[in-house]
């Protein structure tokens, strides 16, 4: 794949938003760059701090549970606090994902678009990267032309959240390939030992 500039950034969940948030503003000389609060739907949703210290964008998310277990608090109590996904920036995110599609990559949703204030914003998540694992990728185009989102958009995060609640609540269980059909190479080598 020829499509992607960096990472974007990371995403952590957290049981304490404003502990994590004070952490990384006050200690470790992150600056807030977007924050919204209760984001998803009316069965579930989260607040969403995303700090950022020179090129290094981390978002940090703490769930609400409503009618249902947000998704967020249901990674922790599975997982534990940590890397729910990263993003990967990529200059054309309908071609990326077509390029994986191809090779078999399943995404949770279609590709969302907002608008930052700065330009246009569009994202996309893949099932889960390994059999009862959490850790998914995410796909992130930011510029367009001349015009290159900066920050994050209310409207494509709150999708991309309902798309994560809908298999929650379905009992999804899928992952970024089907891994029974793909033919994998699986080789087990012993690891070597540090010296």
């Amino acid at each position: 794949m020829n499509y992607a500039p960096g990472i974007d950034h990371i995403t952590l969940c957290v049981e304490n938003l404003d502990a994590v948030a004070f952490l990384f503003t006050k200690v470790l000389g992150f600056e807030v760059l977007w924050s919204a609060r209760d984001v998803g739907s009316d069965r579930s949703s989260m607040d969403t701090v995303v700090v950022q210290r020179g090129n290094a964008k981390v978002a940090l998310m703490q769930g609400r549970d409503k009618t249902v277990k947000s998704q967020i608090n249901e990674f922790i109590e599975k997982y534990g606090q940590g890397v729910q996904h990263f993003a990967l920036e990529v200059d054309d995110i309908d071609a990326a994902c077509r390029e994986w599609e191809v090779q078999g990559v399943q995404f949770s949703g279609p590709v969302k678009e907002g608008r930052d204030g700065f330009g246009p914003l569009k994202q996309r998540f893949t099932y889960p990267l390994f059999p009862s694992s959490g850790l998914f990728i995410e796909l992130i185009q930011r510029e367009h032309g001349a015009e290159t989102a900066k920050t994050f958009v209310r409207s494509t995060v709150e999708a991309l959240y309902k798309d994560i609640e809908r298999d929650q609540v379905s009992g999804c269980e899928r992952t970024i390939i089907d891994y029974d059909s793909i033919p994998i190479p699986v080789e087990k080598k012993p690891l070597k030992q540090a010296s």
